[in-house]
């Protein structure tokens, strides 16, 4: 049992479910892919870990076994319940735990919860987020959106929640994130004059790049900014300002 395995064990117990590129980008990143699957394979084979691959091209599912279970419990957690199948909506779920990644990867996290962990930490608003999560001293309330149900919709069931929620719990902003170039531009420009803080990126930005890096926007014709930077602050130098559409170039 190596220190990565424990590492592995903790994340799962939040975040449920990994994908064995998730596994291999939070946990391997300077192993081969082949690398992370091996191991993968040995914790699954010794009841560790538990493995599902709902058709023959999808990524394969890792959440924790009974052994890791017992393991850590026996190492003074509470009680853990283990999951029994993925989520329905499992590309959204996939989603959020991108972002959970992408906020690991961040210094200085202070906490990151899915929208499934929420309602067990006492959470009493009327909206529960895609992901809550802190940097620092700065929270943000996390959407992932992707593209599924109208703008209107998407407005009509979140906005208002999220203006009333921020007289008693305030936010940075609300970081929406989409699936594509389209979607966030779309919502970007609906909620313009909604009156709450909201920032917006691509999961594929966060995935590849993370946090720091200027691949966030306040408006799709704004400079692009780094979410953990001070305030927002715009990048400063030419060659940084060039980055983020470039980016959004490679994923439109």
């Amino acid at each position: 049992m190596t220190k990565r395995c424990i590492e592995i064990f903790r994340f799962l117990v939040g975040a449920g479910w990994l994908t064995t590129s998730q596994v291999h980008r939070r946990f391997f990143p300077d192993a081969t892919i082949d690398a992370a699957r091996k191991r993968l394979r040995k914790l699954t084979e010794d009841g560790y870990l538990v493995m599902v691959q709902q058709h023959p091209m999808a990524e394969a599912l890792f959440a924790l076994g009974p052994a890791a279970k017992r393991f850590l419990e026996r190492s003074g957690m509470p009680e853990i319940t283990l999951w029994r199948k993925p989520p329905k909506h499992l590309e959204h779920f996939v989603g959020i735990n991108d972002l959970r990644i992408a906020a690991e990867l961040t210094s200085p996290l202070r906490y990151f919860f899915g929208c499934w962990e929420l309602p067990g930490t006492g959470w009493h608003y009327s909206i529960i987020p895609d992901a809550l999560f802190a940097i620092g001293e700065r929270t943000f309330a996390a959407e992932f959106d992707r593209g599924l149900e109208t703008i209107r919709y998407f407005v009509r069931t979140k906005i208002g929640a999220y203006r009333h929620m921020l007289e008693s719990f305030p936010l940075a902003a609300v970081l929406i994130v989409t699936d594509r170039r389209a979607r966030m531009e779309s919502l970007a420009k609906a909620l313009i004059r909604e009156n709450i803080p909201c920032i917006y990126t691509i999961i594929d930005l966060v995935k590849e790049h993370g946090l720091s890096s200027p691949v966030f926007f306040e408006h799709p014709d704004a400079h692009a900014k780094s979410l953990v930077r001070k305030s927002l602050v715009e990048v400063s130098s030419r060659e940084d300002s060039l980055i983020a559409p470039i980016y959004l170039n490679s994923v439109s």
